[in-house]
C-alpha cells in the first residue's frame, strides 16, 4: 500500500486529505508542524506528502529543503496545497524542489489528477 504523509495544523484539512487519501488506497500519516513533517517522512518513508506551504515550528519550504537533502532511500514527491496564490510563492515552491503546487479550496478530483500526473494513482 501506498503511503501519504499529510501536513497541516487545520485538523479539518487533515482529515480531509485523510478520506481522499484512504479512497484512493493510501495509509495515511498526519503531522501538525514542519519538524513532524521531517520526522515522520525518516519513519515512515511516504511516497508522497502533502503539506501546506506556511507550517508551525518549521515553514513547509524548510522541512522539503531538509527532506530533499536528507539520506532517506527513497524521496517522496511533495505537493504543496496553500492558499498562498501569488505567483511568486508558487514558483519558489516549484523552483524549490517542490514537485505540484495545489491551491485551498480543493476537491478529491483534482488531488486525482495531481497524483495522476505524478503516477502515484
Amino acid at each position: 500500500m501506498s503511503k501519504c504523509l499529510v501536513a497541516d495544523d487545520s485538523k479539518i484539512i487533515r482529515m480531509l486529505f485523510d478520506k481522499i487519501m484512504g479512497n484512493l488506497g493510501f495509509d495515511v500519516v498526519e503531522a501538525e508542524d514542519g519538524e513532524e513533517v521531517v520526522e515522520l517522512c525518516q519513519l515512515n518513508e511516504p511516497d508522497v506528502i502533502i503539506m501546506d506551504y506556511r507550517l508551525p515550528v518549521l515553514d513547509g519550504i524548510d522541512a522539503m529543503y531538509k527532506i530533499r537533502s536528507s539520506k532517506i532511500s527513497k524521496q517522496p514527491k511533495i505537493i504543496f496545497c496553500s492558499s498562498l496564490n501569488d505567483i511568486d510563492t508558487i514558483k519558489d515552491a516549484l523552483e524549490s524542489g517542490a514537485d505540484d503546487y495545489v491551491l485551498k479550496p480543493f476537491d478529491e478530483e483534482i488531488i486525482t489528477s495531481k497524483l495522476a500526473i505524478l503516477g502515484l494513482v
